[in-house]
């Protein structure tokens, strides 16, 4: 305990009369008598969204996987895969040739109404949905 300083064995002085008054006077003067202006608080502002902004765009590079490399063995599998693709829609075409494009709708038990999907014509959209609220 004795390796501290005691302050109670430390002489002491009194401050002069004026002492206080001067202390206050000097921090007083050294304080800004008027708040920031506002285009500092405008330019830091603009500095946090290019900050983060910049930073986001790094971020958003860094987290994209990088593609799988091109083999010989992945163009045959997507040439395998378009060959499918091109048959299964010449599949669908066939069978929308085949079927007739009529549509049966029954009005009561007894009558039955056969819509040509041909003779049909699409309304545009502003009076398809003008119609539809009409019609209930």
């Amino acid at each position: 305990m004795r390796d501290q300083l005691d302050l109670q064995r430390l002489p002491r002085v009194d401050a002069s009369a004026g002492f206080t008054a001067e202390v206050l006077r000097r921090v007083r003067a050294d304080q800004p008598h008027r708040p920031a202006p506002r285009s500092r608080l405008a330019v830091a502002a603009v500095a946090v969204v290019v900050v983060s902004t910049a930073a986001g765009a790094w971020w958003a590079r860094q987290s994209v996987p990088e593609p799988a490399p091109i083999t010989a063995e992945s163009i045959e599998q997507l040439k395998f895969e378009h060959q499918e693709l091109i048959q299964e829609l010449e599949s669908l075409l066939r069978l929308g040739e085949d079927t007739q494009p009529f549509v049966p709708v029954s009005i009561d038990p007894r009558t039955e109404v056969l819509f040509d999907l041909r003779d049909i014509e699409p309304l545009p959209v502003r009076y398809a949905a003008a119609s539809s609220r009409q019609i209930q």
